[in-house]
């Protein structure tokens, strides 16, 4: 008899730790599989911004940008017909360890999962417009416009973009799925210079924004932070249907220097 309680016993100690599978366990790989696609875009975007940030006057010991505004990666023809597209040996140094694999180009890799083209491209700006980028002269780019005098600073930015792909958009609302919304908000930088674009109130903005309280009265509203006149305006980033109401893509913008 005593056998059979110690044999009870264990049996009961062992069934202890058959727990049961978490009731949301397709939620957590649905959210995981997002988190995926939003890495591999902020991969990309890093390595771009990284690239940028290296050829800094500073850091090249040159007196000026050896790069134009709209230079990058998948970036469409200019109006003069040449192509500002970096080479995967360029951009690959600043990518993770196998990323970027032997014989891809950069428009192989800035793809993601289930979606289209990454672009990732830098805007140069006078200080204080943003409305439209810099203009170049003969003289070179008008990115090397380094505080001169305090009075010509060019405010320099890394701009990527990508339309979400389909699978994480709701069919009936066009809003990003619930998985995907929830791997954004866990982003480092979600609402500030990371996130998904929306139009509100015929402005292209980023979502994400924040609560802002009028202490005069309790008011709550909320904010959210307007895209730059000129990204919304640019070629690729209409040429992706980024700036349509309907349209949402992963959106994520850094200044580097200047």
């Amino acid at each position: 008899m005593y056998l059979w309680i110690v044999i009870a016993t264990f049996i009961a100690i062992l069934a202890s730790f058959n727990l049961s599978v978490r009731p949301d366990m397709d939620r957590v790989f649905a959210e995981t599989k997002a988190g995926v696609v939003i890495t591999k875009f902020r991969a990309l975007h890093n390595g771009v911004r990284d690239y940028f940030n290296s050829q800094s006057p500073d850091k090249t010991g040159l007196t000026y940008a050896n790069y134009y505004p709209g230079d990058g990666v998948n970036v469409q023809p200019k109006e003069d017909g040449s192509i500002n597209a970096l080479t995967v040996d360029e951009v690959a140094p600043f990518l993770p360890f196998g990323y970027a694999k032997d014989g891809e180009t950069l428009d192989d890799i800035a793809s993601i999962t289930g979606g289209g083209e990454i672009v990732s491209k830098v805007f140069c700006f006078d200080e204080g417009n943003t409305a439209e980028q810099c203009v170049s002269g003969v003289d070179g780019s008008c990115c090397s416009n380094q505080c001169i005098d305090d009075s010509n600073c060019s405010s320099i930015y890394v701009v990527s973009f990508t339309q979400m792909p389909s699978r994480w958009v709701n069919k009936i609302s066009n809003m990003p799925s619930v998985d995907m919304i929830s791997a954004l908000s866990h982003m480092h930088g979600y609402g500030k210079d990371f996130g998904y674009t929306e139009v509100d109130d015929g402005k292209v903005v980023l979502s994400g924004g924040r609560f802002i309280v009028d202490n005069s009265n309790g008011a709550e509203s909320f904010d959210k932070w307007e895209i730059f006149g000129a990204v919304v305006n640019d070629e690729d980033f209409q040429r992706l249907d980024c700036d349509k109401e309907n349209v949402h893509c992963l959106f994520a913008i850094q200044q580097i220097y200047g």
